[in-house]
């Protein structure tokens, strides 16, 4: 979703009209929080783990998410030429346009690791963090339609949607969607009082 000049990336016509279809945006809504429920499940009823070993899992998928979020946002979405970061370009120039990852290649993507990670080699736990990082996936969905689509009076929202605007208006700044914690860490968190300070600077030198 990078607004940086440069070559547009070539991607299959067919992939682009399944990412822009108001059908699939909406469908995975759905399909990615019932994946979800549906890993907890197989790992409490089939694989029977201990359910508080499942919970501290899951957690920890949930709070892994953000970090992950913030890497993919920043390393994948807006740099290289990938179908991630084509697609991304087409929603920093139509912000508003519902524009999805197909929701089948999640959705395929998490039964091969429910195949192989809990029907075949059932190994415990696996299967509740990765549901972890599905429903943080499903909430970055939430957040950012939210963040695009309404205005919410809650302090904690402005300050998440204004930190995305400003993303919008400099694609090199806040990467984070549902919080704001891994730009402060790496320093990618928009700063006005530097900018201005270095525009400053940069006025004193030249004159």
């Amino acid at each position: 979703m990078s607004t940086a000049p440069g070559p547009k990336t070539q991607t299959s016509p067919l992939l682009d009209r399944i990412a822009a279809n108001k059908s699939n945006y909406w469908v995975g809504f759905f399909t990615d929080p019932a994946a979800a429920a549906f890993l907890l499940l197989w790992d409490f009823v089939i694989l029977r783990d201990n359910l508080f070993f499942l919970a501290s899992s899951y957690a920890s998928g949930l709070v892994s998410w953000t970090l992950f979020e913030y890497c993919f946002h920043r390393w994948i979405y807006h740099r290289g030429e990938t179908l991630a970061h084509a697609g991304h370009r087409l929603h920093h120039e139509s912000p508003k346009a519902l524009i999805g990852m197909p929701w089948f290649l999640t959705t395929g993507f998490l039964l091969l690791v429910w195949f192989i990670f809990g029907s075949y080699l059932e190994v415990p736990y696996v299967l509740s963090f990765i549901a972890g990082l599905t429903t943080g996936f499903f909430f970055y969905g939430v957040f950012h339609h939210v963040h695009h689509h309404f205005e919410f009076a809650q302090r904690w929202n402005r300050k998440l949607r204004v930190h995305h605007k400003i993303h919008h208006a400099i694609p090199e700044v806040n990467f984070g969607v549902t919080t704001r914690v891994w730009d402060y860490v790496f320093g990618t968190a928009y700063d006005r009082s530097r900018k201005l300070n270095r525009g400053r600077s940069t006025t004193q030198s030249a004159g």
